[in-house]
């Protein structure tokens, strides 16, 4: 395996982990979700990482997957980043 797409697997696989730690993040605190909201949120995470090696081909994959990251992010409001408290769905 070449340089590169060794580089591009262990980004994709940094990313995987990410969507992965949102997912238990969420699953920790599903009590605070409304039942459809949870399941649409694991379907997307889900989805994202059943895709990633399709979106690591895609070539700004690396902006891609770190706006879906952040996307979901705003969405389910368990990092730690500072994102802006107006984005934030709930």
């Amino acid at each position: 395996m070449e340089i590169a797409e060794r580089k591009k697997r262990q980004i994709a696989d940094f990313y995987k982990e990410e969507f992965l730690r949102d997912k238990c993040r969420m699953e920790c605190q599903r009590t605070f979700f409304q039942e459809k909201t949870y399941e649409e949120i694991k379907s997307v995470l889900n989805s994202i990482n059943n895709e990633m090696d399709k979106i690591c081909e895609v070539e700004s994959f690396e902006e891609l997957a770190s706006h879906l990251l952040h996307r979901i992010d705003v969405l389910t409001n368990m990092s730690s980043s500072k994102v802006n408290p107006i984005y934030r769905i709930h």
